[in-house]
């Protein structure tokens, strides 16, 4: 019998130690004492006991804490090993934003055990406490694998005493921890039922993987997303590129990865070689030319900003916001069934756990969101992982601290709990059928062990007695009587680290989807995945056996299973190239996928080389295929090398002559898009005929589509033409700006003569002043800074982009100001700052008394975040005017961030970020340089005309830079940039509040902090 509460003698334990400050003593010798660096040294988290209570459960439920401090601390992440024992990665070297990373400090593993059965652990073990910047582990193959940026450790225990054998081994490098960032780095190792290891990375790491020594060119590139490792194989591979910042994954009972992430959007689909949408920045592969959304009908904040729908205190019923962690497919008996098969994920701000369903949606997924669960309390909770045990139960690991994932308050070392969570009875594992871990263990077992299959991936290929069992594995992945379950747990076992094809083929036209998806996959896994058009995509594939490669086109052509045809799609990327155009072409015939979210891509991503290889095996598929999208890549990438390849290009037109409308669009739509930037281009030879033709169809839209291409293929019909539009006052004005910015394009004779005409059109004099910052003359800045009042306040800010494009035109615009007739207000921090990059002293001098000076130390930042830390006390922001800050936000913030679905692009979603708190808000608004994300550092562009530019690089080709500004974006042709800089410095701007009086910036403040949406005033 027990009369304590171990848990509570640990805590009562814990409490004395931290109050004496005796905490070194629970360590080993060596280990550095930890200590919390909150300013607040007061602060810290409820009880474990005091958590526990707060954590809401569903009916029937039970939790209980199976650890917590002082025996765990800071845990990132868990795994299991065959023996039924809980692994902790524990890490103290994470720090706040200024240090990153406190080396002085070291990681630990421990193991948990619950030798008794009571759901506490009361076994632990410290496997290492030699290892920094932890961030994952996981067991299997001999030893511990440990992710620690920018490597990958394997730590040997092939005798299983819970020591190392020795040294850490370097297995992979070059997972970079950016100098700009301190959050998404490479973690979350976990066994695939492939027998490989899969882990995963955020976008602001972007690294180059390889085994030590690797030469740098055949490095593979990563830029976010899923990674895989084959450790016999010494493989590894990038598998998915894109998101932001992926920190959860599993897979379902069929098989099929799933993942989630922060930020923008939570749930996908792990299709191998998708690339996914991401926050900001460019895909690394230049044929890329759109990226695959979110998986789910839905996002866990609103982004709709229908104010009049959510009222204060409503936002949670979304689901939390938009940071997401730790992810399981419960796939246990334990639960309810309506539990079954359902995604959970932990979020963050929401302090609680989403459940999705997977619903089967074309070619894939989609995850729909279903009531949360485990809605805790304890605002210092800050669950990291969620998993199910060998128990029947759920664990969930809490980093316990506040901040949010940034941990901008300080780092709390000194607390962690784990919860566990169960549903009816408590269920006693029956663990002997791992003891000995050889295949007769998969054999002896019978319906789906989804914690059981789970130790046999981790074991993989070392499965000892493996080539005997053969046989009988691979009879048994072939028997229809079999269940799914057991014929997939026999071909993923039978396929580890051996085997051969002809040993698979047989399986692709099985009467089970997930046998024939498993089989495609099975067949390419040891052909090199192309990612990237890059130095690695050098390594080409063997080609298929001839009698597989067929098997595979008859799947294409004649399979009903969208996700097969996706899986192909997905092979495609492992195929050589003349592979890839001819299971292309059967893929793009299947007129039934023309708007899958998956398959249009998928396709594009395997056959996009060809663009370089054989441009006119891409016509081919062209001529087949009545895919929008797909056409409209595929005329894009012809366009781009009109110069070295036109012929290519010509035939598309030649195809688009006697094509239905929709496709005639879809291929002019892929020609703008591909010549955007371009002032002239070689005329295709078939393209007087195409306008001939497409004079005959009535198509307005074919018609607007065709005469700015004329213009640019060098008709001068078609530029009179435009002209006539631009001038016509009695025509559409959405038609005469469109024409108006061909004509800038083009660049006619007559240019500055037809803007300077059109300066008192209100309807088109915005447009109009683009076109004159084309000419280097002081007289037209003066003349438009004195206009300035005239243009509407939708236009102001793209009429001041322009006045502070040039050092003599910005002048102009200050000495305006000076005298009061353009208000302070209008010159946002972001156009100031351009001004001081002109690098002037007598205008930095003018810029500075007009409208302020922008304090550049760091002490200068520390004050100001001290001074309206001070001010913006609760009391002061209750009595804030919201409408008036959101009216202040759209002028100040909406051109660069999106909230509500409304806003620019330049920064990050603000809707579901953790900007309830002021002390993230106030640091990230006064010193938004403190780390900045290479994705938001800040080029500048001097143009050979004279003019600098400031903005985002967004994009990039061979021959154009597209251009991410406050107002707009826009494309600028290589060979019309003198300098290009690249800033250290942050997008965001300094002196944000620069122009605000106090009662503004508590509006704006307070506005930003608002969980939902107010309206306008």
């Amino acid at each position: 019998m027990k009369f304590v509460n171990p848990m509570m003698m640990r805590s009562l334990l814990f409490l004395f130690l931290l109050n004496f400050g005796l905490v070194g003593l629970l360590c080993g010798e060596d280990f550095p004492e930890v200590y919390n660096s909150e300013p607040d040294k007061a602060a810290r988290p409820p009880s474990p006991e005091e958590a526990l209570a707060m954590l809401k459960l569903p009916e029937g439920f039970s939790a209980n804490l199976f650890a917590a401090e002082p025996e765990v601390r800071n845990p990132i992440a868990m795994a299991w090993d065959r023996k039924g024992r809980m692994w902790i990665a524990e890490n103290y070297t994470y720090a706040e934003r200024a240090m990153r990373f406190d080396l002085s400090l070291k990681d630990r593993v421990l193991i948990l055990e619950d030798t008794d059965g009571d759901g506490t652990a009361d076994s632990r073990k410290v496997f290492t406490d030699e290892v920094q910047m932890l961030t994952s582990v996981e067991v299997g193959r001999g030893g511990v694998w440990l992710m620690c940026p920018p490597q990958l450790l394997f730590l040997p225990d092939r005798d299983e005493d819970d020591k190392p054998d020795g040294a850490p081994e370097v297995v992979l490098d070059g997972f970079t921890v950016a100098q700009s960032n301190y959050h998404n780095f490479a973690n979350g190792l976990r066994w695939g039922p492939d027998g490989w290891l899969y882990g995963r990375c955020g976008h602001s790491c972007p690294g180059k993987v390889g085994v030590p020594g690797t030469p740098e060119s055949e490095r593979i590139p990563m830029k976010g997303g899923i990674w895989r490792y084959h450790p016999e194989r010494k493989v590894f591979e990038m598998l998915t590129h894109g998101t932001t910042n992926p920190w959860g994954h599993d897979w379902d009972r069929n098989g099929e990865l799933f993942f989630i992430n922060t930020v923008n959007g939570h749930l996908w689909h792990g299709i191998h070689g998708a690339h996914f949408t991401e926050s900001f920045g460019a895909d690394p592969n230049p044929f890329v030319y759109e990226r695959i959304d979110t998986h789910a009908d839905h996002y866990h904040y609103d982004r709709t900003g229908k104010w009049s729908d959510s009222r204060d205190g409503a936002a949670n019923e979304f689901g939390g916001g938009h940071a997401h962690i730790g992810m399981m497919i419960y796939q246990g008996s334990a639960w309810p069934e309506q539990f079954h098969d359902r995604l959970f994920t932990i979020n963050m701000h929401g302090r609680r756990t989403n459940v999705e369903r997977l619903d089967r949606d074309g070619s894939g997924f989609v995850g729909r969101h279903e009531p949360d669960v485990f809605l805790m309390g304890d605002e210092w909770f800050r669950g990291l992982d969620i998993q199910p045990g060998p128990d029947g139960a759920v664990y969930m690991i809490d980093w316990s601290d506040t901040g949010e994932c940034h941990d901008h308050t300080g780092v709390h070392r000194t607390s962690g709990r784990i919860y566990r969570i169960s549903y009816g009875e408590k269920q006693v594992p029956d663990l002997s059928l791992l003891e000995t871990m050889t295949p007769a263990t998969l054999m002896e077992m019978r319906g789906d062990r989804p914690w059981f299959d789970r130790q046999i991936w981790a074991a993989g290929g070392t499965l000892g007695g493996l080539e005997e069992c053969r046989p009988t594995l691979l009879s048994m992945a072939h028997s229809v009587e079999e269940p799914v379950a057991v014929r997939l747990r026999a071909l993923w076992a039978s396929t580890s680290n051996g085997g051969s094809l002809p040993q698979w083929s047989g399986l692709i036209a099985d009467r089970e989807e997930s046998i024939r998806v498993w089989t495609i996959r099975i067949l390419t896994d040891k052909q090199p995945i192309d990612t990237i058009i890059g130095p690695y995509a050098e390594r080409i594939p063997e080609p298929l056996p001839r009698g597989i490669f067929n098997a595979f086109l008859a799947r294409a052509q004649q399979d009903d299973s969208g996700l097969v045809r996706l899986a192909l799609a997905s092979a495609l990327q492992r195929l050589p190239l003349p592979q890839r155009a001819e299971l292309g072409k059967a893929l793009a015939a299947r007129g039934e996928d023309a708007d899958d979210q998956n398959l249009p891509s998928m396709v594009w991503y395997g056959i996009s080389p060809l663009a370089e290889s054989d441009p006119g095996a891409l016509v081919s598929i062209a001529k087949e295929t009545r895919w929008p999208n797909l056409i409209r890549w595929i005329s894009r990438s012809l366009s781009a090398r009109i110069e070295e390849a036109p012929q290519s290009l010509d035939a598309l037109i030649s195809l688009a002559a006697d094509a239905p409308t929709p496709v005639q669009l879809a291929i002019l739509t892929g020609v703008g898009d591909g010549l955007e930037g371009w002032r002239k281009a070689p005329k295709p030879k078939s393209w007087d005929d195409f306008v001939a033709k497409s004079e005959r169809i009535d198509s307005e839209s074919l018609a607007e589509m065709v005469q700015p291409l004329s213009v640019l293929f060098g008709s001068g019909r078609a530029l009179d033409d435009i002209k006539k539009v631009a001038l016509d006052r009695g025509a559409d004005s959405a038609m005469r700006k469109a024409a108006l910015k061909t004509l800038i394009d083009a660049r006619p004779d007559d240019l500055r003569e037809i803007c300077e005409s059109l300066l008192d059109d209100r309807l088109i004099n915005a447009t109009a002043v683009k076109g004159l910052t084309l000419f280097d003359d002081p007289n037209l800045g003066k003349q438009l800074a004195k206009q300035y009042r005239r243009f509407s306040p939708a236009e102001k800010p793209a009429v001041m982009d322009s006045l502070v494009s040039r050092p003599e035109w910005a002048e102009a615009m200050l000495e305006e100001m000076k005298d009061g007739r353009i208000p302070k207000s209008d010159l946002s921090a972001f156009q100031a700052r351009q001004v001081r990059s002109f690098e002037n002293e007598d205008l930095s001098a003018l810029l500075g008394s007009v409208w302020g000076e922008v304090r550049d130390s760091a002490e200068d930042k520390r004050k100001l975040i001290e001074k309206w830390t001070a001010k913006l006390t609760p009391e002061v922001l209750s009595e804030a005017n919201l409408s008036k800050g959101r009216q202040l936000y759209a002028g100040i913030c909406g051109a660069c961030h999106l909230m509500y679905g409304e806003g620019g692009k330049i920064g990050p979603d603000l809707t579901g970020s953790g900007r309830s708190d002021l002390g993230y808000l106030l640091e990230n608004i006064l010193d938004p340089g403190a780390v900045v994300s290479a994705d938001y550092q800040m080029s500048i562009f001097t143009l050979r005309d004279g003019r600098l530019l400031t903005g985002v690089v967004a994009g990039e080709s061979e021959k154009t830079i597209t251009l991410r500004q406050l107002t707009e974006e826009m494309t600028i042709a290589k060979s019309d940039i003198e300098k290009r800089e690249v800033s250290p410095v942050s997008m965001m701007p300094e002196g944000l509040l620069q122009a605000l009086d106090e009662d503004s910036v508590r509006d704006l403040i307070a506005y930003l902090q608002h969980p939902v949406q107010v309206p306008l005033p």
